[in-house]
């Protein structure tokens, strides 16, 4: 009887290579590059699928998981090469599924033919991720898998599929190699490439990136085949309002956990908070603030922690935030008077900091003991805080007084606790910009963004921390809170008066957009660079508007505690 197990083993793996290369980060390219799989480096469109995305050329499918089938979509943030793969995942939830492609035949386009006696291999790139990007890794969790039916058949469950053994390729959070090889029966030959979690996690998630067919003794074919003229999808469509969703009453900050697409609103008018789940159509629950008029919301997303600034109870409380149940944390007492409003936290160095807009100041908060280590003298009415994790610096905007005529940036060095420098706004400084109140940093290019009630989006360079330029938006109003996207460089500025934001690409510097959000007074903004989706809140609405960012992918990754390390 072991000698029969033996023997099938061997001829299993004959039929499939099984030939693993695990390197946990950037594997070299196959010198191999196929001309017959179409778009599979997932650089090329995107179609609909769902509430997801499926690349073109490929077919999702679902083998009855429980609960329905998991989410399709385009990944830019786990990658082999390029700036895309193939994401599917699933919510607390068990899922079997993948994607196919059917390779020859009639319907292929031109030149894209297979032989029928020949011999081909496929190469397959897979990652998962179980219980999340933060967890220890747990091999054997996520299986993996790749198979070919040589008659071109597209039901995975047929017996002439020839699978790789999947118990195999359970490794998690590393890049591994599938191959499979063939003896094609007819002119078509279909691949399947599939992932199956054995028990739940919670948000996992399987990538597919490098797809690649070689034909046993035929050197690669480098050119890119002709497509048909089937036309193709625009692969970067216009920045746009997606929808909008209910939240709670007066919504202002907003701040998001990125690997989990998780959104978190603070609600001034009833003392809660707003959890968003963007992975999951919106779902949405909430919880209290444990304060009193919260404002301002920001994110760890290395500790799965939620810091909120509660303005009329002059404290910060803290939440866990990464798994189903939010969880308090502790509560941090500023002071009377002290009114809070903006917060950061620059997970470099574990550091909370909280602009208080009673007190001309800043709290410095030490991340791991929740203690005030220190209270910085800032401008007059400080308003929102942003922070570099490249530099650790902190920068911290003030409306000034009087209002109208004043205004600055106050630079702190985060290693130090210590002003660096304070950039003046006000009418009499060599770039005019009162009431600066919004500020947002591109860790990618050194740029902080100021919006000032003025009605200037003021741009510094954050090397000199001196002012480049100050510009003002297609539509002259006053501007308010301010977001950008690292990775497409798209700064996102609200009007003051609320229903406008403006979209300003930094690396083109030219105003793209300007979308209409709805009427109200606008009290956040915040972006995931890492689903390209954008959330306002709408003070008068009580709700949050979704905006979808597309814009030029730039060369680099961003800088970013959370992301897994390729």
């Amino acid at each position: 009887m072991v000698n029969r197990i033996r023997v099938l083993v061997i001829l299993a793996l004959a039929l499939c290579l099984g030939l693993t290369l695990i390197r946990p980060g950037v594997a070299e390219r196959s010198a191999a590059q196929s001309a017959q799989i179409l778009n599979g480096d997932f650089e090329g469109a995107f179609l609909a699928y769902g509430n997801g995305e499926v690349a073109q050329y490929w077919q999702a499918y679902d083998l009855s998981s429980p609960g329905g089938a998991p989410q399709f979509k385009r990944s830019t943030w786990v990658l082999l090469h390029g700036q895309a793969s193939q994401m599917f995942w699933k919510d607390h939830g068990l899922y079997n599924a993948g994607i196919m492609q059917v390779i020859g035949g009639a319907a292929s386009p031109a030149g894209v033919r297979i032989a029928a006696n020949r011999t081909f291999t496929a190469h397959v790139w897979m990652y998962s991720v179980y219980e999340g990007a933060s967890a220890a890794k747990q091999p054997g969790k996520i299986l993996k898998r790749i198979g070919i039916d040589p008659y071109g058949g597209t039901n995975p469950q047929s017996s002439s599929v020839i699978w790789t053994p999947e118990t195999l390729y359970g490794q998690d959070k590393e890049w591994v190699r599938l191959d499979c090889k063939v003896e094609a029966h007819a002119s078509q030959i279909t691949l399947f490439i599939e992932g199956k979690n054995v028990t739940m996690g919670g948000q996992d998630q399987v990538f597919i990136d490098d797809v690649t067919l070689d034909e046993e003794g035929v050197l690669p074919v480098t050119p890119t085949p002709q497509r048909t003229a089937t036309p193709t999808p625009t692969p970067t469509p216009m920045i746009d309002v997606l929808r909008t969703v209910s939240v709670g009453r007066q919504p202002k900050g907003i701040a998001v956990m990125p690997e989990l697409n998780r959104f978190l609103v603070a609600n001034s008018g009833d003392g809660s908070v707003s959890r968003l789940e963007g992975f999951l159509d919106w779902r949405q629950s909430s919880f209290s603030s444990n304060g009193e008029r919260p404002s301002g919301v920001a994110t760890d997303p290395d500790r799965c922690l939620l810091y909120v600034s509660n303005t009329g109870s002059n404290s910060v409380s803290v939440f866990n935030v990464c798994g189903s149940a939010n969880q308090p944390a502790g509560t941090i007492a500023l002071g009377e008077g002290r009114h809070p409003d903006g917060i950061a936290v620059l997970t470099t160095t574990n550091t909370i900091y909280v602009a208080n807009a009673g007190a001309n100041s800043v709290s410095v908060i030490n991340g791991a003991t929740l203690a005030i280590s220190k209270e910085i003298l800032v401008g007059p009415l400080p308003g929102q805080v942003a922070v570099n994790p490249k530099t650790n610096k902190v920068y911290v905007t003030s409306r000034g007084y009087p209002a109208e005529n004043d205004g600055s940036v106050t630079v702190i060095d985060g290693n130090t606790q210590t002003v660096v420098k304070t950039i003046g706004l006000s009418y009499s400084d060599l770039v005019p910009a009162p009431e600066a109140y919004g500020v947002a940093v591109s860790p990618a290019t050194n740029r902080v963004y100021v919006g000032s009630a003025s009605g200037k989006l003021v741009i510094i360079d954050g090397a000199s921390d001196n002012v480049l330029r100050a510009i003002t938006p297609p539509t002259s109003v006053g501007l308010a809170s301010v977001a950008v996207n690292p990775l497409s460089d798209n700064v996102f500025v609200a009007s003051a008066a609320g229903n406008l934001v403006f979209v300003y690409d930094a690396e083109a510097d030219r105003w793209l957009r300007t979308l209409a959000i709805g009427g109200g007074q606008i009290g956040g903004i915040a972006v995931n660079p890492l689903t390209y989706l954008v959330l306002v809140s709408n003070t008068a609405q009580n709700k949050v508007s979704v905006i979808r960012d597309y814009g030029v992918r730039q060369p680099y990754h961003l800088f970013l505690p959370s992301v897994i390390n390729r």
